[in-house]
């Protein structure tokens, strides 16, 4: 069984928080905003570091035609794509 997309999101704070120097990032940080593009969370050596922590906590490989900005919107949506590919992976 799959994780729910909430207890995804939870992992995706703590792999966003371990996998990135930047400041001020911990997973009891806010991330209702934009994970990329304009007044984002993450800059491109964090996103890189980021999807690499992602495959391995979640034992998946994203592929390229996933890494698309509305998939990083937000961490629902990153929650909601983790989840598909998880779900994937069961059938």
């Amino acid at each position: 069984m799959t994780d729910s997309i909430e207890a995804i999101e939870e992992r995706l704070k703590r792999v966003l928080a371990e996998c990135t120097t930047l400041p001020n990032v911990s997973e009891k940080s806010d991330f209702d905003g934009a994970l990329v593009g304009e007044g984002a969370v993450l800059d491109s050596v964090a996103l890189l570091q980021f999807v690499l922590g992602i495959e391995t906590e979640f034992s998946i490989l994203l592929d390229d035609g996933s890494l698309t900005p509305e998939h990083f919107k937000t961490l629902r949506a990153l929650a909601t794509l983790v989840h598909g590919s998880l779900e994937k992976q069961v059938q």
